[in-house]
């Protein structure tokens, strides 16, 4: 069982009014009465009226001035809250950051959009602070656990940058089914499901690429048919061998970045038989290998947040921006992230409520039609 602990006071705001204690519960175990016992607590000295002008919420106008207890009280307590992300929002909410506010585990942000919706905080308030957040991410040393936890946080703050950096990781990265990862009990933080389909669309396009690049050549291998064209095929299958693609039956446990970084791929050698014909040799040279690699390098640059809200079509109308965006080949055009043709194909797909009403109305019109 957790022990439990008490903090001292903290003064976001030396001169405030108000003291508001946070109980936090420990979720791992129980009470004898059932109950998720006190894991610790802490207490913050804060401004009553700095909180009713930045909540913007008649919950926090009743408590604060209405007709509880709490408004004619110098000290509130609320349970069940997590105090680390609690902290974050009074911290933001008083303008008085600071580099432990930097420093919360991702997991605390979760916590932090949570109690947005528990107290109708307005969570763009957050996304300044999370926009710097991500600038002391060191993000190396990021595995794929922790680009699975980051990928809700970074839609739900409205982080483009951070959002496509993400998800253009996640489906390099990762071998099998994407999925995002949700470190908190709130069941209900999640990406749309479609955000999720698309990652794992976006996978097995690479890796369609991955293998149309290492084994269409033997389509046409050699033109001319010269007498040694059968020993080039060998020694190019050869090759291929050196590649993670290969067994084929295997390949789906490797990521598309673990299979173009492998020796095979960066280093391609085969061996080129004496009577080999230009076109053959041209073949075994790994010019197409190289060719993939960059390519799949290149394929897109992570989901794109503009393009994926059409809850604001440009145009007046989702399909003419669809088609727009098509036909003039400027595919960032208007979006915070400069991106290509392959990005926005996979992110133009709307905001899930959205896009279910105008799925319905499509439907609709071709009834009609």
């Amino acid at each position: 069982m957790a022990t439990f602990q008490t903090q001292s006071l903290e003064e976001i705001d030396p001169a405030g009014d108000l003291i508001l204690n946070v109980v936090e519960l420990d979720y791992t175990t129980y009470n004898a009465n059932s109950e998720h016992p006190p894991i610790r607590t802490a207490s913050f000295k804060v401004s009553r009226q700095t909180l009713l002008n930045a909540a913007g919420n008649d919950y926090w106008k009743r408590l604060l001035s209405g007709s509880f207890q709490e408004a004619r009280s110098n000290e509130i307590t609320l349970t069940d809250d997590s105090i680390a992300s609690m902290e974050l929002w009074l911290r933001v909410f008083h303008r008085n950051l600071v580099e432990d506010s930097y420093l919360i585990p991702v997991e605390q942000i979760w916590h932090a959009i949570e109690l947005s919706r528990k107290y109708l905080f307005h969570l763009e308030k957050l996304n300044p602070w999370f926009k710097t957040y991500w600038t002391k991410v060191d993000k190396q040393s990021l595995e794929a656990d922790d680009l699975k936890t980051l990928l809700f946080p970074c839609q739900a703050l409205e982080h483009a940058k951070a959002f496509a950096y993400v998800t253009k990781r996640l489906a390099n990265e990762v071998a099998i089914h994407i999925e995002e990862f949700n470190p908190t009990r709130f069941r209900h933080l999640r990406c749309e499901g479609r955000v999720i389909q698309q990652l794992n669309s976006v996978r097995g396009s690479m890796r369609s690429k991955i293998i149309a690049g290492l084994f269409e050549p033997l389509n046409d291998f050699c033109r001319l048919k010269c007498d040694d064209h059968e020993k080039c095929i060998a020694a190019y299958l050869e090759g291929v061998k050196r590649t993670d693609i290969w067994p084929l039956q295997h390949q789906h446990h490797k990521s598309n970045k673990e299979v173009i970084d492998s020796i095979g791929f960066l280093n391609w050698k085969c061996s080129t038989p004496k009577g080999a014909c230009y076109h053959c040799q041209r073949q075994l040279s790994g010019a197409n290998v190289r060719k993939t690699r960059e390519d799949l390098m290149n394929y897109w640059e992570g989901l794109c947040l503009d393009c994926m809200d059409i809850s604001q079509p440009r145009t007046g109308d989702s399909d003419n921006d669809y088609w727009l965006h098509n036909g003039l080949g400027e595919w960032s055009l208007g979006c915070g992230l400069s991106h290509g043709r392959n990005t926005w194909y996979f992110s133009f797909m709307g905001r899930p409520e959205v896009m279910t009403t105008f799925q319905q109305e499509q439907q609709a019109r071709r009834k009609a039609e």
